[in-house]
């Protein structure tokens, strides 16, 4: 009987830890199972994350190629904008010949107009004293004429002819006159600045050069001096001014007078 109650008594204990064995399992099973639902759960967020990582990742390739591509777009309009300044930068050096052209056929202009001036003046000063040299010849000639036949009334009229023939001269065509005008004309320079007044003095010596008056070679000789006797005078009047010396208008009257 003790071995059957030992036995029984085994296997109840036996089975009352099989209970609890299974109790136990049967725990881990549900923990197991709550485990593989978090698994799972898990795993679908984990997806879920991939999906918007791999979203992020094609977006942001998306924005590097745009990116580029606006990069790129940028450096060939910064090319465009650099190659229309430069071809702003020709046309402005085109106008700035143009305008430096134009402004020396403007120079070239106005000297030949101010040579052909000359020019005509040269050919008046000329025309007037050929009609001058023309009438003293003829009047020479009667003279001679006269002298040659006797005729003293005639004599005397032609005398008479030249001396107010002289005295039209004198007021008309001659060195003193001449003298007068150039001097007033040099001293009106003394008010211009030194270009102006280079350009105007410039004129009476080429009006009045010898070798652009062959017919009065020598008239023009004379006048040069006094060009430039009167040119000296307003230049000493000119410095004079310049540096406050009180007596510049003295030394222009000097020069010109």
């Amino acid at each position: 009987l003790d071995a059957e109650e030992r036995a029984e008594s085994y296997v109840l204990t036996q089975a009352r830890l099989i209970v609890k064995l299974e109790a136990r399992v049967k725990g881990q099973s549900q923990l197991i199972s709550e485990l593989s639902g978090k698994q799972h759960t898990w795993e679908e967020r984990e997806r879920a994350h991939l999906g918007r990582v791999q979203g992020l990742e094609l977006a942001f390739s998306q924005l590097q190629a745009q990116h580029g591509a606006a990069v790129q777009q940028i450096q060939a309009q910064a090319m465009q904008i650099h190659q229309q300044q430069q071809q702003i930068q020709q046309q402005q050096q085109q106008l700035h010949g143009i305008a430096q052209e134009r402004e020396r056929l403007a120079r070239d202009l106005q000297a030949a107009v101010h040579d052909l001036g000359c020019t005509k003046a040269m050919l008046d000063d000329s025309g007037r004293f050929i009609t001058h040299q023309s009438h003293q010849i003829h009047m020479m000639n009667m003279e001679l004429s006269g002298l040659r036949g006797g005729n003293i009334h005639l004599q005397q009229h032609l005398q008479q002819k030249m001396k107010e023939h002289e005295k039209d001269r004198e007021g008309s065509f001659s060195l003193a006159t001449i003298k007068e005008s150039i001097e007033q004309a040099v001293s009106e320079t003394r008010e211009l600045d030194d270009e102006q007044r280079k350009a105007k003095v410039k004129a009476l010596r080429v009006r009045w050069h010898p070798d652009k008056n062959p017919i009065l070679k020598e008239f023009a000789t004379e006048v040069t001096k006094i060009i430039n006797e009167a040119v000296q005078g307003v230049e000493r009047a000119v410095t004079a001014d310049k540096e406050g010396d009180g007596g510049a208008p003295n030394g222009a009257s000097d020069g010109v007078g």
